[in-house]
């Protein structure tokens, strides 16, 4: 079959991927690479082999490699991803509707997260423009359904750091927060210095609140946020024996002292990066603040994503699963 000027279901020539379920800007490739490709694959008829060909060098990405950074410690890495041509053309063959159905496969970093030693996480990958939003809950149950409204509103899932004793206290919220698609850490029960634990009870604050969290929710956790930011070496290796990652911040909103909501959307957008980790709490301020961080952010090009994806090195944004022949 000879393909003439194809288009991509989800527009190649805007550079439209998807992720969480709304169209967000791609950075992976720039614009000018992308016209280059929907160019040249438009400048005349071309093989389906050649259209394939085209498309993996125009919109495969190479992973990234994780990192010990000597400020931000542990600096997760990055899955690329690489188009299967004999199963994309297999495919298209085989569903026969006049399309290109492509199959993307995953390609992991060489060294990964799970091969650095013990360390604290600040922030994801500097490469990608995405940043992932943490909510730590120890209290302010009555804000968190507008929080989940809001992220609900604008197709996006934050990460929430759940406090043991509230689990108790909340259990049919934090099924909620699950069941709405949200990713779920723990956050240590009842507040303590971590710092100041014995190994015994330190033990028990990390395999104790991942109990009552999964049993609650139903799904195992493998993120812990300690209370108050304490930490020391031996909380990041205990967690690590239990395997756990240790989740600080890169940005903190300082909402805990319930400032007006134009502050903390300040806060954010001031001190926004790519790879940054938002740190917020569920109070009316913040509330109220995050439909405005979330409009600005996508509007800055930004893709967010949970720390899940962050910690696990999967990407925010993936390529387009079809392309389409012009009429």
């Amino acid at each position: 079959m000879q393909w003439k000027g194809v288009l991509i279901s989800v527009s190649l020539c805007s550079q439209l991927f998807t992720a969480g379920g709304a169209p967000v800007q791609a950075a992976t490739k720039s614009s000018g690479a992308s016209s280059q490709a929907a160019n040249t694959a438009s400048s005349g008829d071309k093989s389906e082999a050649a259209v394939l060909e085209e498309i993996q060098r125009t919109l495969g990405k190479s992973p990234i490699d994780a990192h010990v950074d000597r400020v931000w410690h542990a600096v997760p890495g990055l899955c690329g991803w690489a188009l299967d041509i004999p199963a994309s053309s297999a495919k298209s063959k085989r569903i026969n509707d006049g399309a290109l159905h492509l199959v993307w496969t995953s390609v992991p970093p060489a060294k990964r997260l799970t091969d650095l030693p013990a360390e604290p996480i600040y922030r994801g990958p500097a490469n990608e423009k995405s940043a992932a939003l943490m909510f730590n809950v120890a209290w302010g149950e009555e804000d968190i359904p507008s929080i989940l409204s809001t992220l609900d509103k604008y197709h996006v899932k934050g990460t929430f750091f759940l406090d043991g004793d509230w689990v108790k206290k909340h259990g049919d919220l934090a099924k909620k927060i699950a069941e709405d698609g949200q990713a779920i850490g723990s956050h240590g029960t009842g507040h303590p210095d971590f710092r100041r634990l014995g190994d015994s009870a330190l033990g028990k604050q990390i395999t104790g609140t991942n109990e009552r969290i999964e049993h609650t929710i139903g799904r195992k956790i493998d993120l812990i946020a300690p209370p108050a930011g304490a930490f020391d070496g031996r909380v990041v290796r205990m967690a690590k024996q239990h395997d756990m990652y240790t989740v600080l911040w890169t940005v903190d909103t300082i909402d805990w002292n319930r400032p007006a909501a134009s502050v903390i959307v300040k806060r954010v957008l001031s001190r926004m990066e790519p790879g940054s980790l938002v740190l917020m709490h569920p109070t009316p301020s913040t509330a109220a603040a995050l439909p405005v961080v979330i409009e600005r952010l996508q509007e800055q090009g930004y893709r967010l994503k949970t720390v899940e994806d962050v910690v696990h090195e999967q990407p925010a944004a993936h390529p387009p699963q079809t392309l389409r022949r012009q009429p």
